[in-house]
């Protein structure tokens, strides 16, 4: 057996120390700004002369108009104006959103029209009922 000094087997005595790290403050800002790109090209044309860049000027410039700046995802807006124009020929794509934004001053259903409301999907409450008026 070891002889060991009664000082060395004895536990000594400690106070805990607490540390508090603070914690980084993390803050995320999202702005939205409008590029002040000029919309217009459209309004030198006849509606049955529009492609689909000529609806989507006109929609975003509705929707920034009455509603502010937007998020904007050029490959969305582009396939859903082409696919819109797609499924209703575009004098009635433009009779739609024209009615849209005119007559219904950019809300449907208490809401604001965004460009998603001309999807496909919309068609069946959006765009069939507003065809309906504007034929």
């Amino acid at each position: 057996m070891l002889d060991f000094d009664a000082a060395v087997m004895t536990p000594a005595t400690t106070t805990p120390v607490t540390t508090q790290t603070p914690l980084p403050s993390v803050t995320e800002t999202v702005r939205v700004v409008s590029t002040g790109q000029v919309y217009g090209g459209y309004k030198a044309k006849e509606a049955s002369a529009w492609n689909w860049s000529d609806l989507r000027d006109y929609i975003v410039e509705q929707i920034e108009q009455r509603h502010g700046p937007q998020v904007r995802d050029a490959l969305k807006e582009s396939g859903i104006c082409k696919a819109f124009i797609a499924r209703w020929g575009i004098e009635d794509a433009v009779a739609i959103a024209r009615a849209a934004f005119e007559v219904h001053d950019g809300m449907w259903r208490n809401a604001p029209i965004s460009i998603s409301r001309f999807a496909k999907g919309s068609d069946p409450y959006f765009a069939s009922v507003i065809a309906t008026t504007v034929r």
